[in-house]
């Protein structure tokens, strides 16, 4: 692989003896794509999420029981090879690997809850360490859509799209558990799903599934409180899911699911968004994107509804798609490896 290519991985819907899972390679220039290689053995991977220094990859089966399975990524033939597999107390959404590297973070949906396993040294899946029972305690409304890492510190967030909340709890590493820390209620009805964080300031962006808007959440590196400091549409129409949130080159996006589209927000000096456009993204119910900064800035798109992935080019400030759309059953995550 070079800088005029890149390799991703792709979770789609679908049975347990489907390929679920693709590997890929596109090139930055021509948008070709060349299959490289795929996996069956899963039901449903709706997320992924790579080891930052280790050659793994997890997967989340989005199904009732569900499971969180390790990957060992062999790059000469192109394979996932199995490494383990866990149960996740529920149908999981989410999947994150710690700033360490040395614990795994899962979120359910279903039966909400999140559950922390222990890695080794190669990433290798051990053991779950702790679990955190939302079911109980929230009447059954709850359903947990994200667990992530606040750069920089022990504080994990969670969203409750369900309750409408956003949980902060801290990591203690020595007795690896989830401590309470911090519940934040924003309106009802709102339905924080994904976050995003700014590079370098202490922002969070919060996208709402139910309302079609961001929450800009400022905190200090020291005490981590989070405080709302900007609430902003991402599309008028009625009929609109906000989706998937990133922070790409200055700007923050957002897929918009209904509307079928992506807006794009840019940043200004002190972390607030400010509406620049939106674009249709030539499929249904967009989900998951991912970017590739190094030649064109260009976007990957998975559609759920309409089975493809669309790719833009960036030109001079403007995203335009290319011609060529990547046909693949259901895509939900797209990840660079």
């Amino acid at each position: 692989m070079d800088n005029q290519t890149m390799e991703v991985l792709i979770g789609s819907y679908g049975e347990e003896n489907s390929a679920c899972i693709q590997w890929l390679q596109i090139h930055a220039e021509s948008g070709e794509v060349q299959w490289l290689g795929e996996q069956d053995g899963i039901a449903n991977p709706s997320f992924l999420a790579k080891h930052p220094t280790q050659k793994r990859v997890y997967a989340v089966s989005e199904v009732p029981e569900g499971e969180v399975v390790c990957y060992e990524l062999h790059d000469d033939t192109h394979c996932l090879k199995e490494r383990q597999r866990l149960p996740t107390h529920g149908g999981p959404c989410y999947v994150e690997v710690s700033a360490c590297g040395g614990y795994l973070f899962v979120s359910n949906y279903s039966n909400s809850g999140v559950v922390v396993y222990a890695l080794d040294e190669k990433g290798d899946l051990q053991e779950e360490i702790e679990y955190l029972d939302f079911t109980s305690t929230n009447n059954g409304a709850s359903h947990i859509h994200t667990v992530r890492q606040i750069p920089g510190s022990s504080r994990i967030l969670m969203t409750d799209i369900g309750k409408s909340k956003i949980y902060i709890y801290e990591w203690d590493k020595e007795k690896r558990r989830l401590l309470p820390f911090q519940n934040l209620t924003i309106p009802e009805k709102t339905g924080p799903r994904h976050v995003a964080f700014h590079p370098e300031k202490s922002i969070v962006y919060v996208i709402n599934e139910y309302q079609s808007t961001v929450l800009v959440y400022q905190y200090t590196d020291q005490s981590v409180f989070l405080q709302c400091i900007q609430e902003i549409e991402t599309v008028s129409e009625q009929k609109n899911y906000g989706a998937e949130i990133q922070y790409v080159d200055g700007k923050i996006i957002t897929s918009n699911r209904g509307a079928d589209s992506l807006t794009f927000f840019h940043v200004t000096e002190d972390g607030l968004l400010e509406k620049e456009t939106s674009i249709l993204t030539g499929g249904k119910w967009p989900r998951h994107f991912c970017s590739n900064q190094l030649l064109n800035n260009q976007l990957f798109i998975c559609h759920q509804n309409s089975n493809n992935i669309t790719i833009f080019k960036q030109i001079n400030n403007t995203y335009l798609m290319k011609n060529n759309t990547i046909s693949v059953q259901s895509p939900v995550c797209i990840i660079k490896i």
